[in-house]
């Protein structure tokens, strides 16, 4: 993705090098790497970032390097390698994917390119607009007009990039979101397999706690992005609570868990899970309608937190945790897409 790939292009763009970029822009059937995979081809024929896993990269790093030559963009499709072309170039997995190769992208639009870097480093998203019949580019941040009529929109919305075609021009529209975190409150023996699913799938993982006998990164084989030793009211000050946040109470100390939910209530974040059994679920509701919260505000929190699985051990529940966060962050991308749509 362009995120992952972009510190490693603007160093190069840094240096003075020339570089090509290739970008899965769509995929049909089974495909190694989805929609929006950027590869970075340097003409010295160093690469970052990849397209297919290795199935068609000698083919993209070819047609890269004849584009920065002659400077043209480019657009390779690369379908399933059969019995009776197992010499071509394909895919070994069934699918077929388009790939856009641009030719220097950041020597032909510096300013735009700098903005992007700015952006990416304060962790703010963006969405990458290229009309691939003109090759003209837009930069869009939420908050601003939609020069595409919604349709980048719905792409930030989705969180997904796409391939679109508006008034009859094809457009490829590159999201980069803000980086997906998981913040997990108390350093229990069920953040330690969380912390590790969680960044398998892809999250930025902050684990919060102000007690120094569980505040300990060493309990951690596989250790967390961030460790916050602090209560949540200053705690939360270091992490952003954004809507692209989960949040993941797990201590059963109501002097924590509670501020810590009493925060994420009053935020954006996209989840809220709390441990403990529904007795302990009754009574900490009836705590924070004490304190101002409606039934509405509650039922964002989920808990007792985690998918019923019949979890028992750490990692079962932890794996409980992380499925129940992907299942809710892929239904609230269905229906923010459902609500532009329906305008």
């Amino acid at each position: 993705m362009l995120r992952e790939v972009f510190p490693t292009l603007w160093a190069w763009n840094s240096e003075g090098r020339r570089f090509a970029t290739a970008t899965v822009t769509q995929t049909w059937g089974s495909s190694p790497r989805p929609v929006g995979s950027v590869m970075g081809i340097r003409d010295d024929g160093l690469i970052c970032g990849s397209v297919s896993g290795g199935c068609v990269e000698t083919a993209v790093i070819e047609a890269s390097l004849a584009a920065i030559a002659d400077g043209q963009a480019r657009e390779l499709n690369f379908d399933e390698v059969t019995d009776d072309s197992v010499w071509d170039v394909g895919l070994s997995c069934g699918g077929k994917i388009q790939v856009r190769v641009d030719p220097e992208p950041a020597l032909a639009h510096q300013e735009l390119w700098r903005t992007i870097a700015a952006k990416l480093e304060a962790d703010q998203p963006v969405v990458l607009a290229t009309n691939l019949a003109t090759d003209g580019l837009t930069l869009w941040s939420p908050g601003e007009m939609d020069p595409l009529g919604g349709a980048i929109q719905a792409a930030y919305a989705a969180r997904k990039s796409s391939e679109v075609i508006v008034d009859g021009q094809r457009h490829f529209l590159n999201v980069v979101a803000s980086r997906e975190r998981l913040v997990i409150v108390g350093s229990v023996h069920i953040a330690v397999p969380l912390v590790k699913f969680a960044k398998e799938v892809g999250f930025e993982t902050v684990v919060v706690d102000p007690r120094g006998a569980f505040a300990n990164p060493e309990r951690f084989p596989v250790p967390p992005d961030q460790f916050v030793v602090a209560w949540p009211g200053k705690a939360f000050e270091q992490v952003p609570l954004t809507s692209d946040t989960y949040v993941a109470v797990l201590t059963h100390d109501p002097k924590i868990d509670d501020v810590a939910l009493e925060i994420a209530l009053k935020s954006q974040v996209a989840y809220i899970g709390a441990l403990g059994s529904r007795v302990t679920q009754a009574k900490r509701r009836e705590h924070l309608r004490t304190v101002g919260f409606s039934d509405g505000d509650l039922q964002r929190i989920h808990g007792p937190i985690g998918l019923d699985i019949g979890a028992r051990s750490p990692e079962e529940i932890a794996l409980s945790i992380i499925a129940e966060i992907v299942q809710v962050k892929r239904s609230l991308r269905t229906k923010a897409v459902a609500t532009i749509a329906t305008g």
